[in-house]
């Protein structure tokens, strides 16, 4: 069988995602957060896990992992609520065992009345209790390293995607004509004043960034289409040039809203674009 011919189903963003990592089975952490709170995650399967804040009774959960490297991870797990709410939650750790830190992102949809598919996203930065062992004093922290960085990201064989990381809290999605992005995912921002979207940057380690995007304008001006409010997180290295990570949202399938959740992965490239592109004006501000 001549593998170069063979039909491939159809590839986004997660043709290049490497497999859920199943190392962390057996693993115990204790996170003592920031916030002011410690959390405990009990790794019992290769996709199963329990999590608790505090003396809270554990609860199971499906989880999902990549790597970023060698000895960090980004997990994820959807939040089951026992409480009558029509909130959804997701929860995120960067579980960093080479400095043993932490950061936590908690996304939130349904929180919002006027916009009930908009995601809220909260961080929490903290360290590994180890026994025996002081608490580490650094922490992962917001960072300004990345700005000024423009990369282009190829999702699978067709589609690449520019991105511009000019502003403490913007980035910019911009794609070639050659790119498959132009059917995929085009529409949307035709209608848009600008491609400018709501982000997050934390530093990691030396050349590693948690880079977070949520399309936040995008369903405020629209409220419609098939992509609605989506998080975004991406552990992105620039040693290996390449970026993992999860979406969190929700999407229009065939006129029905319903949750958007899938891995992906992306290997990337330094990029020059155009000073108009660069040095544009946000033109959603003021």
């Amino acid at each position: 069988m001549d593998l170069t011919k063979y039909e491939r189903p159809f590839y986004s963003i997660n043709q290049f995602h490497s497999a859920h990592v199943t190392e962390l089975k057996g693993k115990k952490f204790k996170f003592v957060m920031d916030g002011g709170y410690d959390y405990y995650l009990n790794f019992i399967g290769e996709d199963t896990l329990t999590w608790a804040i505090d003396d809270a009774e554990p609860v199971e959960a499906v989880y999902e992992c990549l790597k970023g490297d060698d000895t960090t991870y980004i997990m994820d797990f959807d939040v089951v609520s026992t409480l009558e709410t029509d909130h959804r939650q997701n929860e995120t750790f960067v579980i960093d065992l080479e400095q043993r830190l932490v950061t936590r992102l908690l996304c939130t949809v349904g929180y919002n009345k006027r916009l009930p598919f908009l995601v809220k996203s909260e961080f929490d930065f903290g360290a590994i209790d180890v026994e025996g062992r002081e608490l580490p004093f650094r922490r992962h922290c917001w960072s300004s390293e990345m700005l000024g960085t423009r990369v282009e990201w190829h999702w699978s064989e067709d589609m690449w995607t520019h991105h511009k990381y000019y502003d403490a809290h913007f980035y910019t999605l911009t794609w070639p004509d050659n790119s498959s992005a132009v059917a995929n995912i085009g529409d949307p921002f035709e209608v848009l004043p600008s491609h400018d979207e709501v982000a997050f940057y934390v530093k990691i380690k030396e050349n590693m960034y948690l880079f977070v995007l949520t399309e936040e304008l995008m369903e405020r001006t629209l409220q419609g289409g098939v992509f609605r409010s989506n998080n975004m997180a991406f552990l992105q290295n620039y040693d290996r040039m390449y970026h993992a990570g999860r979406t969190f949202g929700s999407i229009n399938m065939d006129g029905k809203i319903v949750p958007c959740r899938t891995l992906f992965g992306a290997f990337g490239a330094p990029l020059v674009l155009r000073d108009e592109l660069l040095y544009s004006d946000n033109a959603y501000t003021v």
